[in-house]
C-alpha cells in the first residue's frame, strides 16, 4: 500500500536490469572507467559506480556495505565490459549466461574455472568471462547470474553455478542435435 493509502501494482524494480539499462545514458568516460576498474585496480570508479547504482535506484541498504559495494562494482564492471563502447544495456533476461557462454565458445574447462572458483578467484574468472563474451560478441545475457554468482549466501551462489553449468550443456546437446 503507497503513502496516499490506495494499492500500489508496480512491481519492484530488478536492480540488474535498472543498472544495465543506465548504461546507455552514462557518458562515454564513465562507461570507460567502469570498464578499466579491474584493470587499473583504481577506486577512481567508485564514484561512477555509486552514482550508477543511485541513478539505478538500487537501494541504499544494498550496496552501503563494503562488501555490497564490492559485489555491486564486479557487476556493474561486468555490465559495462560487455556494453562496450557503443553504450547497449547488456541485460537480457531471457539469454541465459550458460547459453552465451556456450554460443561464445568458452571452454568446458573455462567454465570449470568459473563455476568451482570461490572468493578473489572467482571475481578473476567473472572478469575474464566477460572479456571473453564481449570479445566474442556474445553481449546481450541474463545478468542476474553474475550477482546470484556473487551472493554472501552460499545456496544462491550454488544454484547459479549449477543455473550456469546447465545452461552451457543444454545449448551444447542442442548444438549437437543441430549438427
Amino acid at each position: 500500500m503507497s503513502v496516499d493509502g490506495s494499492e500500489s501494482s508496480a512491481p519492484p524494480k530488478d536492480p540488474v536490469a535498472s543498472i544495465g539499462g543506465q548504461l546507455p545514458h552514462l557518458s562515454t568516460g564513465n562507461r570507460s572507467a567502469l570498464r578499466r576498474m579491474f584493470l587499473t585496480k583504481s577506486a577512481d570508479a567508485d564514484g561512477v559506480v555509486m552514482g550508477l547504482l543511485s541513478a539505478a535506484e538500487v537501494p541504499d541498504a544494498e550496496w552501503r556495505s563494503p562488501a555490497s559495494l564490492k559485489r555491486w562494482r564486479l557487476i556493474a564492471h561486468v555490465a559495462a565490459t560487455l556494453s562496450g563502447t557503443a553504450g547497449v544495456n547488456p541485460h537480457s533476461p531471457v539469454r541465459p549466461l550458460g547459453q552465451a557462454l556456450h554460443a561464445a565458445g568458452l571452454s568446458e574447462n573455462r567454465l570449470m574455472r568459473l563455476t568451482t572458483a570461490r572468493g578473489p578467484a572467482l571475481v578473476d574468472q567473472i572478469v575474464r568471462t566477460a572479456r571473453y563474451l564481449a570479445q566474442a560478441g556474445q553481449t546481450l545475457v541474463d545478468l542476474r547470474s553474475i550477482r546470484a554468482l556473487v551472493s554472501d549466501r552460499a545456496d544462491i551462489a550454488e544454484e547459479a553455478r549449477l543455473r550456469i553449468a546447465r545452461d552451457y550443456y543444454s545449448a551444447a546437446y542442442k548444438a549437437k542435435e543441430k549438427a
